[in-house]
């Protein structure tokens, strides 16, 4: 059962880049703005990269051979490449971090017992509707990212690189695991179902995870910090309300990641920003 055409799948190559980035060039454990909580808020998103991504995988990988279009099964393909190698950088980025002084591995082993909880209770496809509206999520994320980079001005530029890679590749596979469960299930209720559960659980958790992080690094955050911050999340002009309208849009019956088409992202860091230099790949070629 399909709800999506041809048309409608990504436009993109999906194909997974070998980086690497200087996280030991940080100068300061407070990397984002010199703010501790906007800090541990990137912080803690990366905490649940490596098994985030690691589950995604897990997630797609049970019916990637049941699509029975080729396109969709080379995009899996690149899917996987890419979501394993988000998990390998984000997982050497923590380490770093904790010798800063956010012990982000420490988290990592939090936040893997939160998910291995969630994941007994849902089942293959539970899993994947989830992955789904995951993906979405940081699907949008990432084009606030792209779009707003004002406002995220004050990052340390290793972990701006890293950022923005991630970003990129979010985009150019962000309707992979929504086409697979279309083609296999079909089931939008449960799609609907699941992201109302996940826009109150991701939320709750990076807030627990990040102040998890601040209390074992004994921070106090500063008041001109929690006014930074909360202007940066909940502002006139901040993340949560400019992500709002994208969220909402994944309700509509007929949504498909598409639709918006924000593929120029990849096109401009491709030819001004991508470094090879930092491209295992493209070094050894």
């Amino acid at each position: 059962m399909t709800n999506t055409t041809a048309s409608n799948k990504t436009p993109l190559d999906v194909r997974p880049r070998h980086m690497e980035f200087p996280y030991a060039d940080m100068s300061t454990r407070d990397f984002f703005d010199n703010n501790c909580l906007k800090s541990a808020y990137i912080a803690a998103m990366s905490a649940t990269f490596p098994d985030g991504e690691a589950e995604f995988i897990k997630s797609v990988r049970p019916y990637r051979n049941d699509t029975k279009d080729p396109n969709l099964k080379e995009q899996i393909k690149g899917f996987i490449g890419q979501e394993a190698h988000h998990s390998l950088q984000h997982k050497r980025f923590n380490e770093q971090l904790r010798d800063k002084g956010y012990d982000v591995p420490r988290l990592e082993k939090v936040f893997l017992k939160d998910l291995e909880w969630s994941i007994k209770r849902r089942s293959d496809k539970q899993r994947l509707a989830f992955t789904v509206c995951v993906e979405h999520l940081t699907a949008v994320f990432a084009c606030d990212y792209l779009n707003h980079r004002e406002h995220w001005a004050g990052m340390e530029e290793s972990i701006d690189q890293l950022m923005h890679w991630h970003a990129v590749e979010e985009i150019e596979h962000k309707s992979v695991a929504f086409d697979l469960y279309m083609e296999i299930f079909g089931d939008r209720r449960l799609l609907k179902k699941s992201m109302c559960i996940a826009l109150i659980l991701l939320p709750y958790r990076f807030m627990k995870y990040q102040a998890r992080l601040l209390w074992w690094a004994k921070r106090m955050p500063r008041w001109s910090e929690v006014k930074g911050f909360w202007k940066f999340m909940y502002g006139k002009q901040g993340m949560t309300r400019r992500m709002a309208p994208h969220l909402k849009d994944f309700f509509r019956d007929d949504f498909h990641p598409w639709d918006q088409d924000d593929s120029h992202f990849v096109d401009e860091w491709k030819e001004s920003v991508y470094n090879p230099d930092y491209d295992l790949k493209a070094k050894a070629a």
